[in-house]
């Protein structure tokens, strides 16, 4: 992850495993600085850990849109705290080209029971791989706040993996987040049991 700013830049590694939208873990591997920061997320609970006051937190489902680590990506983003499939009501408004894929264009808007912090989301869905190549999400008022993009899609096994991911807001100019995927394994023996508190403690 690489977190560009008018005047600076950052990068940070990270290790992420996933098993559904339900459990997600991710750990920073670097800098040193911040080595061992894990989180995870288990159903609709979220932590975090921080090594260095050895003190595992709580994050609470009202904190899922803010910034993780500094960067333009939120918590919900990294932990898939919330669900385009079960939070938001889909309508089809058409069909647009995005970087020459051609892709379904759809307009989301949250149930009355989503937790979801956005007023409505569109997003732009390939035909060839169903991979989400941009979304744009807005808050109240029907202000642009962010806008997601994915590139560099490539099959691995059965699955179309967008390699290059990026978050770019809509107020802060020259603000940008870009997540390069160096390396994608798709692990069968991966199970439930993985993503618990021990083990987002003692992953390094």
């Amino acid at each position: 992850m690489i977190v560009y700013r008018p005047t600076w830049q950052r990068s940070i590694g990270i290790k992420t495993w996933v098993h559904t939208r339900d459990m997600a873990m991710v750990l920073i591997v670097s800098p040193p600085k911040e080595r061992g920061e894990a989180f995870l997320k288990r159903g609709d609970n979220m932590w975090g850990w921080q090594p260095a006051i050895e003190r595992t937190i709580k994050i609470a489902a009202s904190a899922s849109g803010t910034s993780w680590q500094g960067s333009d990506f939120t918590i919900d983003d990294m932990l898939n705290s919330s669900s385009f499939l079960s939070d938001f009501n889909h309508e089809l408004l058409g069909e647009e080209l995005i970087e020459g894929d051609l892709c379904y264009k759809l307009i989301l808007t949250p149930h009355a029971e989503s937790t979801t912090i956005w007023d409505r989301v569109i997003v732009w869905i390939s035909k060839t791989s169903f991979v989400e190549r941009k979304i744009e999400y807005y808050d109240e008022g029907d202000i642009l706040i962010r806008t997601y993009f994915s590139d560099n899609i490539k099959k691995i096994k059965e699955h179309y993996i967008p390699l290059q991911l990026e978050v770019i807001p809509a107020d802060k100019e020259g603000h940008r987040t870009v997540v390069n995927i160096l390396d994608w394994v798709y692990v069968p023996s991966l199970n439930e049991s993985f993503f618990s508190l021990q083990n987002m403690r003692r992953l390094n």
